[in-house]
């Protein structure tokens, strides 16, 4: 191996190590990087919910706009919020801005896509396929993982009366 091709590779190899490295099941789009989508398991006609956290690299703000399924009638963005004791949810219907240099976590308690009257029911090990509309045009196909708890494994925080 000549030594001019040595030190371009071993230079290659240290960029691909130090890079941030995207996990399985992750998703980029540009300086977006959609971590952990998932979804918990519903039955057909009811509503499913969708979670995942969006990072953005970039310089500028990008926002969710919309979500498309073909798994379902529709799919709008939520979020939902504790007031006095009260558990309340409302839709986002001028979407999520993904701050510039920043991150949006939809989990549970919090922003989160509801995906209403589903067309099939979703079990355990299933992919629910999304397609992420933001601002400036992009698209990105997404599968929702559907297990019962988030990938992390850690525990999900309790739903506090409110249902989807």
């Amino acid at each position: 191996m000549s030594r001019p091709f040595a030190i371009a590779l071993t230079a290659i190899l240290a960029a691909a190590v130090a890079a941030p490295l995207a996990r399985a099941g992750d998703y980029k789009l540009g300086a977006l990087t959609i971590r952990q989508p998932w979804s918990r398991p519903a039955q057909a006609g009811m509503n499913g919910v969708g979670f995942m956290t969006i990072d953005n690299a970039g310089k500028t703000p990008v926002t969710l706009k919309r979500v498309e399924t073909p798994a379902a009638a529709s799919v709008e963005i939520h979020q939902s919020a504790m007031a006095g004791g009260v558990m309340t949810m409302r839709e986002l219907d001028k979407g999520v801005v993904i701050p510039a240099g920043g991150q949006v976590a939809f989990a549970p308690g919090g922003y989160h896509l509801m995906i209403l009257s589903l067309k099939a029911a979703q079990t355990v090990g299933q992919k629910v396929p999304v397609t992420l509309v933001f601002d400036n045009g992009r698209k990105a196909q997404v599968d929702l993982v559907v297990q019962l708890t988030p990938p992390s494994g850690g525990q999900a925080p309790a739903a506090s009366g409110h249902q989807h």
